[in-house]
């Protein structure tokens, strides 16, 4: 009975021992495929390695972040150069005599984006035409302006009507 024991005992050793010999045979299979592939990496395509090609793209990174940082120093810049430029126009044609058609008198209106600048008008005549020029600031005039001058600051204010500029006081005096 002892020896049928020891023989159970030999038969389940040799068993495990199959068991562990096929358990190590499956991970070196898989050391090998990640070495394989750790080798892939740090060789590289041109036998540089993981870490370097990894150090270029930081640099690059940070090249692109300090370029974009510039890009918006200078959006701002031109943001700011911007705003005092003339961006609104208000223009109105119109016939300052009644004996006199086509239009030929006009107003004109520039104004920057604090709502800065200056009405223009030219008055024609048969015998002489005149030219004003009346300062706009923020958006009202330091001057009387004529109806045709208002409507062009209107316009350029972007405002409907001459009646909602009017309520509204565009014309200092």
């Amino acid at each position: 009975m002892l020896e049928s024991l020891h023989t159970w005992i030999e038969i389940g050793v040799a068993a495990l021992a199959i068991l562990l010999l096929l358990y190590c045979l499956v991970l070196q299979s898989k050391i090998n495929s990640l070495a394989k592939r750790y080798d892939y990496f740090m060789r590289g395509e041109n036998g540089s390695s993981l870490e370097r090609k990894l150090a270029v793209e930081v640099k690059e990174l940070r090249d692109a972040a300090e370029t974009m940082e510039d890009l918006f120093q200078q959006q701002q810049v031109i943001r700011d150069t911007q705003h005092n430029t003339f961006q609104k126009i208000g223009f109105i044609k119109y016939n300052a005599f009644e004996n006199i058609g086509n239009d030929l008198s006009f107003a004109l209106t520039l104004l920057d984006g604090n709502n800065n600048g200056i009405c223009i008008s030219s008055v024609y005549g048969r015998s002489e035409s005149r030219i004003f020029s009346k300062p706009i600031v923020k958006g009202k005039s330091l001057v009387s302006l004529s109806q045709e001058e208002l409507e062009s600051l209107n316009e350029a204010l972007g405002a409907k009507t001459n009646e909602e500029a009017l309520v509204s006081g565009t014309v200092v005096k």
